[in-house]
């Protein structure tokens, strides 16, 4: 009897600690989940494939989609469009930096380089539907992985301009919107109901902030939650691939910033992921913040 009493104390003592262990490497496991801002203005943990070989559309000429080839899961999708004749080699780092973190991104050329806005808004709406589409159609790579209910356009200068006239007009079909140095005189965008991310470069000589950008957010009085971003001596392609051509790339390297708040802001808003509110609202570190000219937000 005595024995089998000291076993029996032994067995409580040992599923005790099993138990502490367990917690501790669970506590261990949720604070290593919390999202870390800088991580996220690197490539993320998804390998990326991408094809151009896709169905054509009137609205634009071509595209590629790039995708995250080992994600197990369902991902939304987002369409990127370029500027004033740019081509999408100018955005091309979005397509790869955003299917690193989990999303199928599409990147279009506009059937001419000097499409307006509105032609624009046209052709990001036509890609989401393309996105859409893949999900469907036979030979796609991505058939039975897109969730339709998660889309965002996102947008350089005119793209930019269209990214917010596409958001206006038609909220109810997407989940968020990042126009980065969005070119549009006069743009009232109370119609924009999803939650917005406005980035914007201080010394902007093509779309100036005071007439364009800051404006812009100004007049998302019904997109909410919503943030303006202003790189401080931010050209107008600081949020643009680097390319051969000089004349349209950014004259500082700040990837990892507008990247990681990107990031931030889609698993947010289109994923529904509020463990990233934090890299989104919270405290900015003094690093990142000496890098802005300008922060603003309605959370």
């Amino acid at each position: 009897m005595g024995p089998m009493s000291r076993i029996s104390i032994s067995t409580r003592h040992f599923a005790r600690l099993l138990a502490s262990v367990l917690l501790v490497l669970q506590s261990a496991q949720l604070v290593a989940q919390v999202p870390d801002r800088e991580a996220l203005g690197r490539p993320g943990p998804y390998q990326v494939a991408y094809y151009s070989q896709l169905p054509p559309q009137a609205e634009f000429s071509a595209a590629t989609l790039y995708f995250p080839a080992n994600k197990g899961g369902d991902f939304g999708g987002i369409v990127v469009a370029p500027g004033f004749i740019e081509k999408q080699e100018n955005i091309a780092w979005w397509g790869n930096h955003l299917a690193s973190h989990g999303w199928a991104v599409l990147t279009l050329d506009t059937n001419e380089p000097r499409d307006n806005p509105q032609i624009r808004a046209e052709a990001l709406m036509a890609g989401v539907r393309l996105l859409i589409g893949e999900n469907t159609r036979m030979g796609s790579a991505i058939r039975g992985k897109i969730l339709a209910d998660r889309m965002a356009v996102m947008g350089h200068s005119m793209g930019g301009g269209g990214t917010l006239l596409a958001a206006n007009e038609n909220s109810d079909a997407l989940k968020a919107a990042i126009p980065f140095t969005p070119w549009l005189p006069d743009g009232d965008f109370g119609g924009v109901s999803v939650p917005t991310l406005v980035l914007a470069g201080e010394v902007d000589r093509i779309a100036a902030v005071a007439d364009h950008a800051w404006p812009h957010y100004e007049s998302l009085v019904n997109a909410t939650p919503r943030m303006y971003l202003e790189i401080k001596g931010g050209n107008h392609f600081i949020a643009n691939s680097m390319t051969e051509n000089e004349g349209l790339n950014p004259n500082i390297d700040v990837h990892d910033l507008v990247g990681s708040m990107a990031v931030a802001w889609l698993k947010l808003f289109m994923d529904g992921e509020e463990d990233y509110r934090s890299a989104v609202f919270g405290a900015m570190p003094a690093s990142d913040r000496e890098r802005l000219s300008r922060w603003e937000f309605v959370e």
